[in-house]
């Protein structure tokens, strides 16, 4: 029962975004995307709560802006926003797509998992958006919390060489970031970096160029888990 009716859900879900693939400039499409992300994609809460920071100067981390945030950015001067989603067919990344236009905002898409990590080429071209990207500039994902937070200590490490130790504050409770859940994969990714670092002294980058395996990082997170009580964040 409970298989048949998240099946219907999803049908339903799937639906609703196809309408929205050939834009917003039909009024009631756009609405129904306003819809869209007040109810799917938990606008609903994002109106009370913003989880917005900056974690360096003219640098900013929060969670999914609405079209109304993304005009207040604008007039604090944001030049660029880092969609660490990656392009959807979620309403909410439709309006985000239309208000950048109009505010003359650059949006860069690119995908990160809150779950799962990532092929260390695909961290290693984060490092040069980071590079190259206009300032100031805004990072997000859905809540701010876990995507953004690995972006965030990805940015302390390649950009400001920060010691790890402080990087890894970047996911934190203070963020809404539950390192005692499955995105501790996340912190579990920055302790074997901490560790390795203190050994042998390698850079992150060389890290990743040289020993970060994904699987075998997943592996070790699994281990991690059955081993330690199911709150313990890795550290």
């Amino acid at each position: 029962m409970l298989g048949f009716l998240k099946n219907k859900f999803e049908t339903f879900d799937s639906d609703w975004r196809r309408t929205f693939i050939d834009g917003l400039d039909d009024a009631k499409i756009r609405k129904s995307a306003v819809k869209h992300a007040y109810w799917m994609d938990h606008e609903v809460l994002r109106q009370f709560y913003h989880n917005d920071h900056e974690i360096h100067k003219n640098v900013f981390r929060s969670n999914q802006p609405s079209p109304e945030r993304i005009k207040r950015w604008h007039r604090r001067g944001v030049k660029t926003i880092l969609n660490l989603r990656g392009k959807t067919n979620q309403g909410a990344y439709y309006l985000e797509k239309e208000a950048c236009r109009r505010y003359g905002i650059h949006l860069i898409d690119f995908r990160l998992f809150a779950t799962k990590l990532p092929p260390g080429k695909s961290l290693l071209k984060l490092k040069e958006i980071f590079e190259d990207i206009e300032k100031p500039f805004l990072m997000h994902c859905k809540s701010g919390s876990d995507r953004a937070g690995l972006g965030s200590a990805l940015y302390f490490l390649f950009i400001l060489n920060a010691p790890i130790e402080l990087a890894q504050k970047q996911l934190s409770l203070k963020y809404l970031h539950l390192g005692g859940w499955t995105a501790g994969i996340l912190d579990f990714m920055l302790m074997e970096f901490r560790l390795t670092s203190q050994m042998t002294g390698v850079s992150f980058k060389d890290w990743l160029r040289i020993d970060y395996d994904a699987a075998e990082l997943t592996k070790g997170f699994k281990n991690f888990r059955e081993n330690n009580h199911i709150f313990k964040v890795p550290r």
